[in-house]
C-alpha cells in the first residue's frame, strides 16, 4: 500500500462531531465523554467500537484499490 497510516477521530454518536479532550484523559467502561457540540454524554466503548469500525473499512478499501492495481498489471 502506498500510505498505511491514516486517523480515525472518535466521533459523537449523536451529531457525528469529532469529540475533543484532554490527550492524557484516560477513560474506563462506562465512562460517557459529553459532546462539546450536542451536550450528549457518548459511552467510550461504543465510540471505540464504531471508531474501530471505521478503520476497518479504511484498511478493506486501500487494500481493495491495491489489489486491483496489482492484478490489473499482472495482464499488462
Amino acid at each position: 500500500m502506498e500510505d498505511d497510516n491514516f486517523e480515525v477521530p472518535i466521533k459523537c454518536l449523536f451529531c457525528g462531531v469529532v469529540l475533543r479532550g484532554p490527550e492524557d484523559a484516560k477513560h474506563e467502561s462506562g465512562d460517557l465523554i459529553e459532546c462539546q457540540e450536542c451536550g450528549e454524554g457518548n459511552d467510550f466503548y461504543s465510540v471505540i467500537d464504531v471508531a474501530k469500525e471505521d478503520a476497518t473499512n479504511i484498511v478493506k478499501e486501500k487494500l481493495d484499490k491495491t489489489l486491483e492495481k496489482t492484478i490489473g498489471n499482472l495482464f499488462k
